[in-house]
């Protein structure tokens, strides 16, 4: 996370929460598309969001699910953007549902938050198109709309 950055007016970046499945995948999995959007986010004086950060270099990371639903909230009431992967298998066991994921859209909704989503998984449910801002088919395009219309400085 980068919070000492300003840009050229003097206030802080805007900050992008960058949310999607962790639990049920490999750290590799879940930090990958992370780590890339925090550099390219970053590079163009974003501040970013990785919930993957405290997992990554530690050996073991136990949180409690009211742990993460807490601390989601918190850094959620603390961003401008939310950026979600919903890069999911067509058919998805029901134990493997994004459950952190979604809740965190629904939270982002009521807060008002612009959501940018990347993979197609729950395009065309009411629910799904009744909360996100802009769907994209690839993580490089859901950065390029968030580039475009929400400017970093």
């Amino acid at each position: 996370m980068n919070t000492k950055n300003t840009n050229t007016r003097g206030r802080a970046p805007l900050r992008v929460f960058l949310s999607g499945r962790i639990d049920g995948v490999e750290l590799g999995e879940a930090a990958g598309w992370r780590q890339k959007a925090v550099r390219e986010l970053e590079s163009a004086g974003y501040d970013t969001y990785d919930p993957t950060r405290v997992i990554r270099g530690k050996e073991v990371y136990q949180p409690t699910p009211n742990e993460v639903f807490t601390n989601d909230r918190w850094n959620l009431s603390r961003s401008d953007v939310v950026l979600v992967n919903l890069s999911l298998p067509e058919t998805i066991r029901a134990a493997d549902a994004p459950f952190y994921t979604i809740g965190e859209m629904f939270l982002a909704h009521q807060m008002g938050l612009p959501l940018i989503v990347f993979g197609s998984t729950y395009v065309g449910r009411p629910g799904y198109e009744a909360i996100v801002t802009r769907s994209f088919e690839t993580l490089d395009d859901a950065i390029e709309y968030i580039m475009d219309t929400y400017p970093a400085g």
